[in-house]
């Protein structure tokens, strides 16, 4: 109990203080001892029955991430580093308001313009794009969708999607680096998309698919249990599956380069284990999500999928070191430190 209150007072600190503060705290917050404690913390509390209520209390719930990817090693850096940064700073998104266009997907999704920008046609092609190619795919490779009700939130501009941003807590001179450059933004149930940034119907399924995957894991309590890599490389690899059913060309070809970067980056000595993705995403010289996104297709691969998706279920029950031992027959840590591009 001791080090939960710890944990509980670090994380006020750095979510309450002034913007020094908050940065020295997110710093001590992300060392590899008090990552180490949170894990430590979230399994005792997984054990005792209190692990929805201990990953609020921490933030651990939210996911950010961009979908939309880049043949720019530094653009797709960027991207990286302002997801990180929103992923310390969101804790839950304001609430939709319900006088908004809106087109439903499915039983528990439910699409919003977030501004008249978003055309009634714009919503109707991503519903389409969430029935035929987002669900499908993450129930195939997954066996899970979405349970509870889920609200995808579309934006048409900058200063738009800038003005929801700052009701959501971020502040006004961050506002410009990340409505150029983010791609999605995922926060428990609760999904935003900026139109603007995508460049086609592919980067829509992409994302959509992306983020959805996210969503899924929250919902069924998997989401805080997968390591970094793990998580994104799913969620990489259903989002690029979908965005492939649309533009395979361009797909592909985002595959390669993007491969093709990762290779050069391990031949030049810079590639991280992925057991160190987590507490390096800051400094890391490269995309650490593709990464986790090969080492997921590897596993994939070796062992077939469906071992993965028993390895996601029994997950459900118990924590990821033992799910990971009893399908894929070795220690998640021996699978980490084996992995190689």
């Amino acid at each position: 109990m001791k080090k939960i209150a710890i944990l509980i007072m670090l994380y006020f600190l750095a979510y309450t203080f002034s913007p020094q503060l908050q940065t020295e705290t997110k710093s001590l917050v992300q060392s590899k001892p008090v990552q180490e404690a949170v894990t430590q913390v979230s399994n005792y509390a997984a054990d005792h029955g209190w692990s929805e209520i201990v990953q609020k209390m921490l933030g651990t719930t939210l996911q950010v991430v961009s979908g939309v990817s880049s043949d720019n090693p530094a653009l797709e850096k960027s991207m990286r580093l302002l997801e990180n940064h929103l992923q310390i700073r969101l804790h839950t998104l304001p609430p939709v308001n319900p006088s908004l266009k809106k087109e439903q997907a499915s039983q528990t999704i439910t699409l919003y313009a977030g501004d008249t920008g978003i055309s009634d046609e714009t919503l109707k092609s991503a519903s389409s794009l969430i029935t035929s190619d987002s669900l499908p795919i993450i129930q195939n490779n997954t066996n899970l969708n979405p349970k509870k009700e889920t609200e995808v939130v579309l934006y048409s501009s900058p200063d738009l999607y800038g003005n929801a941003l700052l009701k959501a807590g971020i502040s006004s001179d961050e506002i410009s680096a990340i409505v150029s450059q983010t791609g999605g933004i995922t926060v428990d149930s609760a999904i935003w998309i900026p139109m603007y940034n995508l460049q086609g119907k592919d980067d829509l399924a992409n994302v959509l698919t992306h983020e959805l995957t996210h969503v899924t894991f929250n919902q069924a309590g998997i989401g805080t249990k997968l390591p970094l890599w793990l998580n994104e490389g799913i969620c990489w690899h259903n989002g690029l599956a979908a965005q492939e059913k649309v533009n395979p060309t361009r797909t592909n070809r985002i595959i390669k380069a993007m491969t093709a970067n990762l290779k050069k980056t391990a031949q030049n000595g810079e590639l991280l284990p992925l057991d160190q993705i987590d507490q390096s995403l800051l400094s890391a010289s490269y995309n650490v999500e593709f990464q986790g996104y090969l080492a997921t297709e590897q596993l994939i691969d070796k062992h077939g999928l469906d071992h993965f998706k028993a390895f996601l279920n029994q997950m459900q029950r118990q924590d990821v070191q033992r799910s990971f031992q009893q399908n894929f027959g070795q220690s998640l840590s021996e699978f980490e430190k084996e992995f190689t591009i």
